[in-house]
C-alpha cells in the first residue's frame, strides 16, 4: 500500500479560529488511498498523551477529517479537494513550508 500523501499544505490558523492551530491538507489518489492515509495517521496519533482524536468521513472516502485538537487533518480525493478548496477559503492563513 502506498502511504504517501500528495500535495501537502499546512496552514497556520493560530489566532484565527478558537478550535485548532493548524489545518493539514493533503490528497490521496483514490478512496482506498485516502482511507489508508487516514487509518495510518489515526494509529500514529492514538498515543497516551494525545487525547480526544476524532475521525469523520463520508461513505465514499472523498474527504476524511481527523481532529487532533491542535491540528485538523483533511485528506481529500483530488476532485473533492478542488471542490472544497480550503486553501483559498483560508487564504489569509500563513502556509508553513513542509
Amino acid at each position: 500500500k502506498d502511504k504517501k500523501v500528495e500535495n501537502l499544505v499546512v496552514l497556520d490558523l493560530t489566532g484565527l479560529v478558537p478550535y485548532t492551530d493548524y489545518f493539514i491538507i493533503g490528497s490521496g489518489n483514490s478512496s482506498t488511498h485516502v482511507q489508508t492515509l487516514a487509518d495510518t495517521v489515526a494509529k500514529l496519533i492514538k498515543i497516551p498523551h494525545v487525547g480526544g482524536v476524532r475521525l469523520e468521513s463520508d461513505q465514499a472516502a472523498n474527504w476524511i477529517l481527523i481532529d487532533g485538537g491542535d491540528f485538523v487533518l483533511h485528506i481529500f480525493q483530488p476532485k473533492a479537494r478542488k471542490f472544497y478548496n480550503l486553501e483559498d477559503l483560508w487564504e489569509d492563513a500563513p502556509q508553513i513550508e513542509v
